[in-house]
């Protein structure tokens, strides 16, 4: 090659290297326009995805994770982690009087049941201090009901694998580096406390709901379609986790988890979660849990709770009989319906995944009840590549064995999300998935009535769990819906 023609090709090199930097210089800074702060080590950071509206990045070791979190944001760490947020709770899930409120509290609390119930894992010097006592007022009873969660918490850490613990800890030590104090203990009752608490109620509350749902606004909705049912053969997934929007609905993002160790996977949640409600991970699994009341719990040994037990088969289980295997197996003392699907590891599908403190039931795509179980729940899906659940058992035998009744609120709301279900089958991929789990946006049903500014309990989110693609909403229900993927 002549000298000037190499002077030629090396300045057109170095003009498309001139280019390609400048290209890369520009991406960086337009990406780096939405980031809105980074954590301390450079690996955590808070995106806005739209106004108002953002994801969490997390990653690396479980205590680094946590660290990021409660850093980026200290305030819903410190809104969510407390006891008033947790009185909060109870008090939307026991809308009744007060004279029910006190016919409830004063049976959770009696002294004999607490010690037929956890006496074996509490001091009687403790049962001595959380019982009921006369006098005691609604609120008095509700915070002796906390301290007593709050102990049966740190009892059930036993059953929580470290990396969990440590990354608790990590986010109440990010918070407070961050200048908001959060306690270790604070964070833990966060992501364990919901099941001491329904363990502790639910056996005296079941029995009552007969006579008034009190559980009707709290509540879940969830489905998996697949092959048939969708468009392009994509699992698609949705949740509706119908929750307090109190403070819940002002601090719920998206985040992302790149763990050391385990799968990557994406939440619709709150900073002070490690734990999980509504998930997907990069191996195509999803997975959602619901209330069911039922009187068979055991609250002195829950185990790791539903939020850190859904949380463990995002980060460490890659197909449905993984995911189904380890619940089954793992110490539970309170009853949940677990939504799992699988959109990509040879185990297409979903199931709802029906469970008490000593039974379960997999309710695959396509269960039938048998012809002679007349006095169960019949499905009325019936499609093989269809599942849809609520708050209530529907495998036949689960209810009976779980000691649990089926409420209004529940089957009504089972019965409208199965037939918006029929009704879109064949047509079903994340968009039309998100308007089917979104079937009570007001003013649908007049189940939220027709009010758009209202909060929405807590998130709606559609999954497709093929191409790893997220579209959620949470807010209020005049916001816009956001993206995410994997």
């Amino acid at each position: 090659m002549m000298k000037n023609q190499r002077k030629k090709v090396l300045s057109l090199s170095l003009i498309g290297l001139l280019m390609v930097t400048s290209l890369a210089n520009f991406v960086q800074s337009a990406s780096a326009t939405s980031i809105i702060s980074y954590s301390p080590d450079g690996k955590g950071y808070l995106e806005e995805l739209i106004s108002g509206k953002y994801l969490m990045h997390l990653e690396g070791s479980p205590y680094e994770m946590g660290f990021q979190q409660g850093y980026l944001d200290p305030i819903s760490v410190s809104r969510l982690a407390s006891d008033d947020w947790m009185r909060e709770v109870v008090l939307n899930m026991l809308e009744a009087d007060d004279w029910i409120l006190n016919l409830v509290f004063n049976e959770v609390l009696s002294r004999s049941r607490l010690e037929n119930v956890v006496g074996n894992v509490v001091s009687d010097e403790i049962l001595d201090q959380v019982a009921a006592a006369s006098g005691d007022s609604i609120d008095d009873k509700l915070y002796k009901l906390l301290d007593l969660c709050h102990v049966l918490v740190e009892y059930n850490t036993r059953y929580v694998p470290q990396a969990f613990l440590d990354e608790i800890q990590g986010v109440a030590d990010g918070a407070t580096a961050a200048g908001v104090p959060v306690t270790y203990e604070q964070v833990l009752l966060l992501n364990m406390g919901m099941d001491a608490l329904l363990a502790l109620a639910y056996p005296v509350v079941e029995p009552l709901l007969w006579l008034i749902d009190l559980f009707a606004f709290l509540s879940c909705s969830g489905f998996v379609a697949q092959e048939d049912a969708t468009t392009d053969g994509h699992t698609i997934m949705g949740r509706h986790w119908q929750f307090t929007s109190y403070v819940t609905h002002e601090e719920m993002i998206m985040m992302e988890f790149y763990p050391d160790n385990g799968n990557a996977f994406l939440s619709t949640s709150c900073a002070g979660f490690v734990g999980v409600t509504s998930a997907m991970n990069d191996q195509g699994l999803g997975i959602g849990n619901d209330m069911v009341p039922a009187q068979d719990c055991d609250p002195a040994n829950f185990g790791m709770g539903t939020l850190l037990t859904a949380r463990y088969v995002m980060q460490y289980t890659n197909q449905l009989s993984e995911a189904t295997n380890f619940i089954i197996n793992n110490v539970r003392g309170c009853s949940w319906i677990y939504g799992i699907g699988d959109g990509r590891n040879g185990e297409t599908g979903g199931v709802a995944l029906e469970t008490s403190a000593h039974n379960y039931r997999v309710r695959n795509m396509g269960y039938t009840r048998p012809w002679w179980a007349i006095f169960s729940p019949n499905p009325i899906e019936k499609k093989d590549d269809l599942v849809t659940y609520t708050n209530h058992y529907i495998y036949y035998g689960m209810a009976n064995d779980a000691d649990s009744t089926a409420i209004k609120d529940s089957k009504s709301r089972y019965e409208w999300l199965t037939n918006e279900a029929l009704t879109m089958y064949g047509n079903i991929d994340l968009e039309q998935g998100f308007e089917l789990i979104d079937y009570l946006h007001p003013p649908s049903y007049d189940y939220y009535g027709d009010d758009l500014t209202q909060p929405v309990g807590a998130a709606v989110t559609c999954w497709d769990l093929t191409s790893l693609e997220a579209k959620a909403l949470f807010g209020d229900y005049d916001d816009t819906a956001i993206y995410a993927a994997l």
